[in-house]
């Protein structure tokens, strides 16, 4: 029998969908370790697609994923899940992430692709200019469905 300790992180970020001004987090969809992470951690900022009165996150209690008292910070960030999904406002970007996958084979390309989409830009704002409203309207979600229908994923 092997023993571990368990993690506790220092802080914790993660991106939901809503979150309330309270700090209530609701992330719709998969939560993969997101939850478990913020739990365990000392710190935990939240950014997330859209700050939301108290009275739409009492809506469906249910649907919430994380009380205030485990949020310390909570960040209004647009698309601050891409090149990967938020489910119900953005798919995945398969471009940019293959570019990714492309880069990723070699420390030379790799060290290129941070100065130009990492350190090569001074904002998020910046960031998204950078991909492009072309880009950015290809990945959008049909609501109805949570992700975008047609993409090209390849």
């Amino acid at each position: 029998m092997v023993l571990l300790p368990a993690l506790t992180p220092d802080v914790a970020i993660l991106h939901a969908q809503y979150v309330g001004e309270d700090g209530t987090v609701r992330v719709k969809g998969l939560t993969f370790a997101d939850v478990e992470q913020a739990k365990s951690a000392d710190l935990v900022i939240v950014t997330c697609e859209e700050i939301v009165p108290r009275s739409f996150i009492r809506l469906d209690p249910d649907q919430n994923t994380l009380p205030p008292f485990f949020v310390n910070a909570i960040v209004k960030v647009p698309y601050g899940a891409h090149p990967t999904a938020c489910y119900g406002f953005y798919d995945y970007d398969p471009k940019h992430l293959n570019l990714y996958k492309k880069v990723a084979k070699d420390d030379e390309s790799f060290k290129k692709y941070l100065e130009e989409w990492v350190y090569g830009v001074s904002t998020h704002e910046e960031y998204l200019e950078h991909i492009g409203v072309a880009a950015l309207l290809s990945i959008k979600a049909n609501p109805v469905v949570g992700y975008a229908q047609g993409l090209d994923r390849k």
